[in-house]
């Protein structure tokens, strides 16, 4: 099975609409993951027009959207189980790995901060910093998808492949 990843769309704060370019990309997924920040529903509706989506809230979704969405999702999808999550955390325990690299011990916080609130996951999903990764941490594929908004670099998504293992792999939207 094919998910396609994406976060921190910012629809329309940062960018007026979903890119084209992001439906073609999604064409051939099985089903698609938000991991928070639509900041419009009508994201979630577009992304549903491609496959079946699932989303949950961000830190800077609006009331209407605060309604609909669930803060974190743990879905079953096949052998996996993958959490959803938008990977804000209290201000107090954000700050100590703020602004590190994924790599970065001080990171470790935030891995185990994620494990502890999506237990029993396999693969984690997350957006918040709008920097893409795919990364190990004790046994727990962690991807964070980037984001299609400007100001950053390039804009990104993500491709999860589940098979008998879970693999991902990063991607530039054109």
């Amino acid at each position: 099975m094919r998910v396609g990843l994406v976060a921190d769309t910012h629809v329309p704060s940062s960018i007026p609409k979903l890119p084209s370019s992001l439906r073609t990309a999604f064409a051939r997924v099985d089903r698609i993951l938000h991991a928070g920040d639509l900041t419009m529903l009508a994201v979630l509706d577009e992304l549903e027009e491609i496959a079946p989506t699932t989303a949950v809230l961000g830190n800077c979704d609006p009331p209407e959207v605060a309604r609909r969405l669930p803060a974190y999702e743990t879905l079953a999808i096949g052998a996996h189980t993958i959490g959803v999550h938008h990977g804000h955390q209290r201000h107090a325990l954000q700050n100590q790995y703020i602004g590190s690299s994924y790599a970065a011990p001080e990171f470790d916080l935030f891995y185990q901060a994620m494990a502890t609130q999506l237990p029993e996951c396999d693969v984690i999903v997350f957006g918040h910093f709008h920097s893409p990764v795919v990364r190990e941490w004790r046994g727990i594929l962690f991807v964070n998808p980037g984001s299609i908004a400007p100001p950053h670099a390039r804009p990104t998504y993500a491709v999860l492949e589940l098979g008998e293992r879970a693999t991902a792999r990063l991607c530039l939207l054109p």
